[in-house]
């Protein structure tokens, strides 16, 4: 078992037991959770893990083979002699990359005709994970965290950052830190709002430490806000680090309370179809015309 599945799989069982402790507590019930929800969890899974992870390393592996012979493994000496400063600049720039890549799917339409071009394809790309439940019924919920479309995986800079250390040597640094990630992001995701017993407890210093962690980290309500039907829905991109949100995107919110309404409107055949929602390249919505 490589690295690469090692770390696919730790996320993968996460995402298994807590979408299955929601389903118990009767969260995914009452049009919080749909079948095309359920579908669209198995395929970018399935896609995630047998399709895309391998495909990007193995560009990557090709590419810089021929561009660069002999680079594969060679920063293995970088993560041996300065392991722990390795993973933590590691972390901190893919989660960067991440935060840029989500922001741009969140921004305003530019002006300029490429830009647009390109930026309808993030969009368009990362609308399944707005998609959630019925109308306005619908909960945020972990198996979210994989579910964007096919074109998400590959357009992205964090996925092809994450796999480029791979490819260069940093084997564990590579493992720690995607695992940690996923994790992270994975519980932020979960149906749960723990957050709040701090936000809102009676002692006052408790309150303000918590609103201090989330100017550095994202918790879930953060997330949850993100997820809403509301202005919030282009706040909080960070999934791990809100320092960025907050420092550098200028897109952090911290809110006491969970949001009203969840998930964006879905037209008549995405709410049909899992394969429509997640193959789906039309992207004219976005485009100025």
């Amino acid at each position: 078992m490589n690295m690469n599945t090692v770390v696919t799989l730790s996320v993968v069982v996460f995402v298994a037991l807590a979408a299955f402790a929601e389903w118990l507590s009767g969260r995914s019930s009452n049009g919080a959770r749909t079948a095309r929800d359920w579908k669209m969890m198995g395929l970018t899974t399935v896609v995630m893990t047998a399709i895309q992870r391998p495909v990007l390393l193995l560009v990557i592996a090709f590419v810089l083979t021929h561009i660069v012979p002999g680079s594969a493994g060679s920063l293995a000496w970088l993560e041996k002699d300065y392991f722990w400063p390795t993973l933590i600049v590691f972390f901190c720039v893919e989660e960067l990359l991440h935060g840029a890549g989500h922001y741009f799917a969140h921004s305003r339409r530019p002006k300029a005709r490429w830009a647009q071009v390109i930026q309808a394809y993030f969009k368009l790309s990362h609308r399944p994970h707005h998609m959630s439940g019925d109308d306005e019924r619908g909960q945020v919920h972990v198996t979210q965290t994989f579910t964007n479309g096919w074109l998400w995986w590959f357009i992205m800079p964090n996925f092809w950052f994450q796999l480029l250390g791979l490819y260069l040597g940093l084997t564990q640094v590579f493992l720690i830190a995607t695992m940690v990630k996923g994790l992270w992001a994975a519980h932020t995701h979960v149906n749960w709002n723990y957050d709040l017993y701090f936000h809102n407890h009676k002692w006052a210093w408790v309150r303000k430490a918590m609103w201090g962690l989330c100017h550095i980290i994202t918790f879930p309500t953060q997330h949850h806000q993100h997820h809403s039907r509301s202005k919030n829905s282009a706040k909080n991109v960070c999934g791990t680090l809100a320092i960025y949100d907050w420092l550098i995107f200028d897109t952090l919110v911290i809110e006491t309370k969970r949001p009203e309404i969840y998930g964006w409107k879905q037209s008549e055949k995405e709410k049909k179809s899992a394969l429509y929602s997640y193959f789906n390249v039309d992207t004219s919505q976005y485009l100025q015309r």
